[in-house]
């Protein structure tokens, strides 16, 4: 136990340590407090402004194709007389659905501006007046400016408007006569196709994610005091390490006793941080703070291991080291949201591994599953992956450790 105090005192007197560990992020997190504003009100749902071309003034009114309209006596006329007749008034269905849809509230989902060509329509979504562009000559193709949550509400409701279509379609063809009896199924269970679905969270706060990430920073930061214990025990590098080859105990003993200490004294850091974002930043945790601040310990761990494999794996001085490890955590910080909350969207669509193995983006990601979505599942899948590095960090920390011999110390 006292290799441990002592360990820890060791680290304690790091000022430039403590200042980057819990000064820095207390200040970047003030930043982000000003700057947001009000960032504890919660946002409710407006209408998704909707861009439509309809170039040929497709009128917006019900559609004349009825219960009544596929009646038994109709139904004898030709099944191509029916499917032309579907797909003819599927576009005036379209606009007619996207203007009257609403939520379970009664708010409307859809706030339409029909444009009659492209060019006006794709100038309004560059200046941000319309989140999307319907263009229903191109099959109601989607285009967007970012993926965003209002994109893909868009995208579900034109597929599924799409699959009705295409199904009212295929039963007027072969089998005109049930086509009534389907119509009115359709009809009983349209308004529960689009819902307003309740976050099971407590925190839906847009700006929460730069707090998350302020918080996977403080975490990452312990790559600069596993590297420190890893240079520790070099002899070729520091007089300690030099010192600490020659002492009776083991390495391996004395490095996890390093390990034991940063981790203990790390835990209190994020501790302290994740408390300034819930008591000073007003972030809310709700039940779930107990499971934030062991993410947050397990982010700890994975660090600490990851900058310790830095040092043993690394050939050259400190200071190359070290700048190896800034560029870790701060990289890591970037491609997580922390100064550009899209970054992860991005990285999703294009390159999703990254978001997988990313330590930072693990801890966010896990953060929200809790406060966003109440989903417990995903936080500790993302939990169990980080932990996982950190143990692979581990294992490979030792094993090479082992194999560190010098011809003279």
């Amino acid at each position: 136990m006292k290799h441990i105090l002592y360990r820890m005192k060791g680290i304690i007197r790091q000022k430039t340590l403590l200042f980057w560990a819990m000064a820095f992020p207390v200040i970047l997190g003030s930043l982000f407090y000003f700057m947001f504003g009000s960032i504890s009100e919660l946002e409710q749902f407006s209408e998704v402004p909707v861009g439509i071309v309809n170039s040929q003034g497709i009128e917006n009114k019900k559609a004349d194709v009825t219960e009544e309209s596929f009646s038994v006596e109709n139904a004898q006329m030709s099944a191509e007389y029916w499917a032309e007749e579907a797909k003819k008034q599927s576009a005036e269905g379209f606009l007619t659905m996207m203007n009257e849809v609403e939520s379970d509230n009664g708010t409307k989902m859809f706030k339409v501006k029909e444009y009659a060509d492209v060019a006006k329509a794709e100038q309004a979504l560059q200046d941000g007046k319309i989140k999307g562009i319907v263009d229903m000559e191109d099959d109601y193709a989607l285009t967007v400016k970012e993926s965003d949550i209002y994109s893909s509400l868009i995208k579900t409701f034109i597929d599924q408007y799409q699959q009705n279509v295409s199904l009212i379609t295929d039963v007027a063809t072969e089998h005109p006569e049930k086509l009534a009896d389907m119509i009115a199924s359709m009809s009983d269970t349209t308004g529960a196709t689009i819902q307003e679905i309740s976050l099971k969270g407590t925190d839906k706060d847009p700006y929460t994610q730069y707090f998350y990430a302020l918080i996977a920073m403080t975490c990452l930061i312990a790559t600069m005091v596993g590297l420190n214990n890893g240079n520790d025990i070099q002899a070729d590098l520091t007089p300690v390490g030099a010192r600490r080859n020659v002492a009776p105990m083991p390495k391996l003993v004395q490095v996890a006793y390093d390990f034991v200490a940063s981790f203990i004294l790390y835990c209190i850091i994020v501790a302290f941080v994740t408390g300034v974002c819930a008591f000073v930043f007003q972030q809310d945790f709700g039940n779930n703070a107990a499971l934030v601040l062991l993410g947050g310990c397990i982010g700890s761990f994975t660090s600490l291991a990851i900058g310790t494999v830095i040092a043993i794996f690394t050939r050259g001085s400190t200071q190359k080291k070290e700048g190896l490890c800034v560029a870790v955590f701060m990289i890591s910080s970037f491609l997580a949201g922390l100064q550009w909350a899209d970054i992860t969207y991005l990285i999703e669509e294009r390159c999703p591994i990254v978001n997988r193995i990313n330590p930072a983006t693990l801890i966010v990601n896990g953060f929200k599953s809790l406060s966003v979505f109440g989903d417990v599942r995903q936080y500790a899948v993302n939990m169990l992956t980080l932990f996982a590095i950190g143990v692979v960090c581990v294992i490979a920390g030792v094993f090479k450790l082992r194999r560190m011999k010098y011809e003279s110390i």
